[in-house]
């Protein structure tokens, strides 16, 4: 079994029962399609596991450890670096933490949370071509915070251009969906 292939199973076990907001959407979708993403971008497996995994560690019972003994260190620490430390935390501090921490990711780790953030965007602007204004309502917070968040994400990112070119799409995406909805 390859190592992505090794992460796809344990996702699924990690996942189990969890959906999308406001959808009966299986939530493994969500990972799974960002390390397909990272595939097509020609990310190295060890990327792409991560991206398979990154949300183990915030939404499941997954520890580090537990990563760092399936898939090595370095997956480990890629995940790691994606995951939100402490989910007690009000929202608006433990998203101030993921953009305080945008500058110094490593490559490998903004490549991950950038197709994470990418996707994120890309299921609220469908959900809200079918739901229309009530998609906002699924989340903790509403369209004002969420742009504000997307938006300083884009600012510390910005300079990382030339690193990922998905950075650009993020930043395409993030002003259509604020802009239509």
């Amino acid at each position: 079994m390859t190592l992505v292939e090794k992460a796809i199973t344990f996702a699924a076990a990690a996942h189990q029962g969890q959906v999308r907001k406001g959808s009966n959407i299986p939530y493994v979708t969500h990972p799974f399609t960002v390390g397909m993403m990272l595939q097509k971008e020609g990310s190295t497996e060890e990327v792409i596991a991560a991206g398979i995994l990154h949300d183990t560690l915030e939404d499941t019972e997954a520890t580090y450890e537990e990563l760092t003994k399936e898939f090595g260190k370095r997956v480990a620490d890629i995940v790691q670096a994606v995951s939100e430390k402490d989910k007690s935390l009000p929202w608006e501090e433990r998203k101030q933490a993921t953009i305080e921490a945008l500058p110094f990711m490593t490559e490998e780790a903004l490549q991950v949370i950038v197709c994470d953030k990418l996707h994120n965007i890309r299921s609220i602007r469908q959900s809200a071509e079918e739901a229309g204004v009530n998609v906002w309502e699924r989340f903790n917070r509403g369209k004002k915070q969420q742009h504000w968040y997307y938006s300083e994400v884009l600012k510390k990112l910005a300079p990382r251009k030339a690193e990922f070119k998905l950075i650009e799409e993020l930043e395409r995406e993030v002003k259509q969906l604020f802009a239509e909805s």
